[in-house]
């Protein structure tokens, strides 16, 4: 979390500074380049608008940030950032899902790259929509979407991956499933194998859907709940027909935190504008 010197920061000149630091760590580049050289363009207004020396591109301290469109003051948006992280642990999800019986499962969305510039001429811009059917990775514009879901609490997590690899299955459960006191189901998948120590499988490849294991005529291995909840998350994405692979994972934030929204509240947007988005992307 940051460190607000509050009265310090009301300051107009100490506050720019304050989020050039913080928006770009890196340094504040030209629109178009990666080049820190830049020159003065417009000084009035709350932000001062420069120009790259290495591509001309126009940009200010917001350019590309959440704050891109905003008209607030460099004092309003640190006050802002300060009010928003001291309530971000309060609306927080638990480390663990809570339960005994939790499902995992994935499904593999076609995305694009809509709006992109196709500079490349070896890399034209597609001509009607992606086909691709089966598995798939983000590299090739089919990117898997892992989902876990608690059959007692009802409880749905859901992460954009790279890949639905071993390696990746197995991080997901170990960080979100209790080794003690939770029961695994999956299908039979090879990711999911040796991923828990309670984990009973169901076979879809003989045409298999649910399993007794324990001989009281209840079919409890299955993985119906999840595969349902990946079905819904698709039908969600389908209204925008077509998603940006870019920004698939901020889909997939949006819809767990409605998912689990009786009613809009204040507790639910600040958690969708400041809650660490990187849970939801990142495993390679």
């Amino acid at each position: 979390m940051f460190d607000f010197p509050m009265r310090e920061l009301l300051d107009h000149r100490v506050a720019l500074m304050w989020l050039e630091r913080h928006l770009h760590p890196d340094g504040l580049h030209g629109p178009r380049c990666t080049s820190t050289a830049r020159r003065l363009c417009r000084a009035q207004g709350h932000f001062p608008a420069y120009r790259g020396r290495a591509c001309h591109g126009y940009s200010t301290l917001l350019t590309g940030t959440v704050f891109a469109n905003t008209r607030q003051r460099p004092a309003t948006l640190v006050l802002l950032q300060q009010r928003l992280q001291t309530t971000l642990h309060a609306t927080a999800p638990t480390a663990m899902m809570m339960g005994t019986a939790c499902e995992a499962d994935e499904c593999y969305q076609n995305v694009g790259k809509n709006s992109t510039p196709h500079r490349d001429p070896h890399e034209p811009p597609s001509r009607r929509a992606h086909q691709r059917k089966g598995h798939g990775t983000y590299a090739n514009d089919r990117p898997p979407i892992i989902s876990l879901v608690s059959r007692e609490t009802g409880e749905q997590r859901s992460w954009m991956s790279d890949h639905g690899d071993r390696w990746t299955c197995h991080g997901l459960i170990i960080e979100n499933l209790s080794a003690s006191s939770t029961r695994l189901y999956t299908d039979e998948r090879q990711s999911y194998r040796e991923s828990h120590p309670a984990h009973a499988t169901v076979r879809h490849g003989v045409h298999e859907w649910a399993q007794d294991d324990d001989g009281d005529d209840r079919r409890e291995i299955h993985c119906h709940t999840c595969e349902g909840a990946g079905a819904a998350l698709r039908t969600y994405l389908r209204v925008f027909r077509g998603v940006h692979k870019r920004y698939l994972h901020l889909y997939v934030a949006t819809y767990e935190a409605m998912v689990h929204a009786t009613r809009v509240t204040p507790d639910l947007i600040q958690r969708m504008c400041v809650a660490d988005l990187s849970e939801h992307i990142g495993y390679t």
